[in-house]
């Protein structure tokens, strides 16, 4: 049996510049940390059986590859030429559909465990660039490379991405106090609203490509999340939360990225002692971030009586790593 996590992550700025329609352009800069919320994936040999046994919120018993409902068990399996039956079950902190980038956090846990079921070492870096492999030119789907590369690299980091899609990993260069500040004070309230990434992502680029003022929206999204970074990294946190604030008006302005209740949320917590927030992920629901640089006990209670759950959490340092091989 294999057991492996893989981190949830927070996008902190430049979000939405890695999606290929962008950043094969123009290039991408982003900002993205991992917390300690995991997706966690175990994988188990079935040696008297001959069906593959897939838990999720559904339940698969299948004798084919073919059969398999579950698209990214599905990809993985065929990807890494795994065509004897296993079994594979999943466990998560956190519902799917929360902005928090869960599915990408499934497959780089997924990955893992397939590696090491056949014995094999993968690289962080590789284990990213295969789930995004997976995820935009197997499946198809419209997104770019921060989740997969946030999930597998761990640690608050910046990427960079080409216009040939390469991506650079650095860590963000933070003093000890700058993270314990930005740790202690920024907080994490779910809206309650599930949303589908993928929708509003293909609405994104629909806006942009056919918008050039939303165009130049997007470069001002990508000069954010530079601007985010030397405020960290000079130890500047408030300047950080002020930012967040700009970034989120500029997103707010594509269509299906907020609505009158986000809207009302977010100015809720701006008059109970947050700094700067946004709504973290593609938009449409999922989690609203805050930072609150002093007494956040009127913030908590002003979510709590709007209706929202807090999720407390710390950054996570590790990224994908395997917690149990007992093959």
């Amino acid at each position: 049996m294999i057991i492996t996590r893989a981190p949830l992550r927070l996008s902190i700025g430049g979000g939405g510049t890695d999606l290929p329609f962008y950043s094969s352009k123009f290039g991408a800069f982003l900002v993205t940390a991992a917390i300690n919320k995991y997706v966690y994936i175990i994988v188990k040999k079935r040696d008297f059986y001959d069906e593959f046994l897939i838990r999720y919120s559904k339940t698969e018993k299948v004798k084919t590859l073919k059969e398999i409902e579950h698209t990214r068990v599905k990809a993985a399996l065929e990807y890494l030429d795994i065509r004897e039956p296993i079994e594979i079950t999943s466990i998560s902190d956190t519902p799917a559909g929360t902005g928090l980038g869960g599915s990408s956090s499934y497959l780089i846990a997924l990955l893992k465990a397939l590696h090491a079921y056949k014995r094999e070492d993968v690289s962080a870096k590789k284990l990213a660039e295969e789930a995004a492999d997976i995820e935009m030119n197997v499946l198809k789907e419209p997104i770019g490379k921060q989740d997969q590369y946030a999930s597998s690299f761990g640690g608050i980091i910046n990427l960079e991405i080409d216009k040939n899609n390469n991506v650079t990993v650095s860590p963000l260069n933070l003093s000890y106090s700058a993270f314990e500040e930005l740790e202690k004070n920024t907080l994490l309230f779910s809206t309650g609203v599930s949303h589908s990434a993928v929708e509003v992502i293909t609405e994104q680029k629909k806006q942009a490509e056919s918008d050039e003022e939303k165009m130049k929206q997007m470069h001002i999204i990508r000069d954010i999340g530079l601007e985010i970074k030397k405020a960290l990294e000079e130890g500047d946190v408030k300047k950080f939360a002020k930012w967040m604030n700009v970034h989120w008006e500029i997103k707010k302005k594509f269509s299906k990225m907020s609505s009158p209740r986000i809207d009302e949320l977010y100015e809720i917590g701006l008059k109970n002692g947050a700094l700067g927030g946004k709504l973290v992920g593609a938009g449409g629901g999922g989690f609203l971030l805050f930072y609150c640089d002093g007494n956040k006990v009127p913030l908590r209670e002003a979510m709590k009586k709007a209706g929202l759950k807090e999720l407390p959490f710390n950054f996570d340092r590790d990224g994908c790593k395997i917690l149990y091989d007992g093959r």
